[in-house]
């Protein structure tokens, strides 16, 4: 059995390619850590990095994400999963990995500071518990609708949790730029679920619900507010490091909005999945 994961690791180095990093989520892994890391040092551009946090954050994200690719895996229609997976041999060794870092993660949490291995504990119960149930929904439930909304949520709960609950001097600029977040992971994962409606017209999810005219302009309609709530922070603060960091995140909008009008030139490439991730990358600019 052993030798079944080494082989499995070895053979995954071996052919790793821009595909795996999609696949892997580790590009939303990187996003999520880089986000978090930015929206830490809000306003002033200091604090302290907490190794513990950011390796449970990085850890939760990769589980849910993978225990969603395995739960996926079963199902005839996605063919992404079964390219990556081919065989029962490979899924139960990817399994492995992921229960591994679940235990490597539960381990970490018990030594973060105060209240966070609670949040942390309870965001990777509701992500699992919410992603087992959306599994086992016929293909066709309006029910998936929920999945991004959730999804968003979620992820950013984890990415600005730390700050709010270990930050005793909470000030304005922690509140507006939290609102931004939100809508950026939001508008981020609609955009996933638009291309992912796109190449699957048979497919249940929020844009594929919403359709196509409504998602483009709900997309569209969030880089607008963005914009507007940037500006007006930009105008509000008197902190350096906060504007930078606004500037960045309306950039980041104005991408999903600019990918979106690239939609049919895009849609037939590779890694446009990793194109749209890595936009929660962008943050790494003001570190």
């Amino acid at each position: 059995m052993k030798g079944n994961l080494l082989n499995f690791i070895i053979k995954t180095i071996k052919k790793f390619s821009l595909g795996h990093i999609h696949w892997l989520n580790l590009d939303l892994v990187a996003g999520a850590v880089i986000s978090q890391a930015a929206f830490s040092r809000l306003p002033i551009g200091k604090a302290s990095f907490n190794t513990k946090t950011s390796l449970v954050l990085a850890l939760g994200v990769f589980i849910i994400a993978s225990l969603n690719r395995l739960l996926d895996n079963r199902k005839p229609a996605k063919a992404e999963s079964k390219k990556f997976l081919s065989n029962q041999k490979e899924r139960i060794s990817f399994f492995k990995i992921t229960v591994g870092a679940l235990v490597v993660a539960c381990i970490t949490a018990f030594f973060l500071p105060g209240e966070m291995w609670k949040l942390a504990l309870f965001l990777m119960m509701t992500s699992a518990a919410g992603t087992f149930l959306f599994s086992k929904l016929p293909e066709r439930s309006p029910l998936h609708i929920l999945r991004e909304p959730l999804s968003a949520i979620i992820l950013t709960a984890a990415i600005i949790g730390n700050t709010f609950f270990q930050n005793q001097h909470l000030v304005k600029e922690h509140r507006y730029t939290g609102v931004i977040f939100i809508l950026i992971v939001i508008q981020n994962l609609l955009l996933s679920s638009y291309f992912t409606a796109m190449t699957s017209p048979n497919i249940s999810n929020l844009a594929a619900r919403s359709g196509s005219v409504l998602t483009r302009q709900i997309l569209h309609g969030i880089t607008l507010l963005v914009i507007v709530g940037c500006v007006i922070i930009c105008l509000k603060t008197e902190f350096r490091y906060t504007q930078r960091l606004i500037i960045i995140l309306l950039g980041m909008s104005a991408l999903h909005s600019l990918i979106l009008k690239k939609a049919k030139f895009l849609n037939s490439k590779k890694y446009k999945g990793l194109l749209i991730t890595l936009i929660l990358v962008l943050p790494f600019l003001v570190l």
